[in-house]
């Protein structure tokens, strides 16, 4: 369980899961298409962006909920409007935010099924 805890600790750092030493982005929103330490392609296949889709949407769903119950415990608006903004606000900061993480994650969880070889 500990090499599977390390290979989406890798992910959600941005480091490359096969060899834990390069780094995934060359930017923010832009990722290498080989790891710069070990050269291992680390966007294998064309659909592979559904999946990050998947995981962007699970991890920016439950923060925002998170958010919101916890505006909800500590300062009970009243607006429905306040709701609105406060979910539009967070979900939008987390979504760009932590998209590099959330790709990474989705990386780890591709390398961890195929192994992402070299040369394909």
């Amino acid at each position: 369980m500990t090499a599977l805890r390390a290979l989406f600790w890798h992910g959600a750092r941005g480091i490359c899961p096969k060899c834990g030493q390069g780094r995934m982005f060359k930017s923010h929103f832009h990722i290498h298409k080989h790891c710069p330490h070990c050269g291992v392609v680390l966007q294998p296949y064309a659909g592979d962006s559904l999946g990050v889709y998947a995981v962007a949407y699970f991890i920016t769903i439950v923060l925002t909920v998170l958010v919101m119950a916890a505006a909800y415990l500590l300062f009970h608006p009243t607006s429905p409007y306040t709701y609105l903004g406060l979910f539009s606000v967070t979900s939008g900061a987390v979504l760009f935010g932590l998209f590099p993480n959330m790709k990474g994650i989705w990386i780890g969880f591709v390398y961890l099924l195929t192994g992402l070889r070299k040369q394909l």
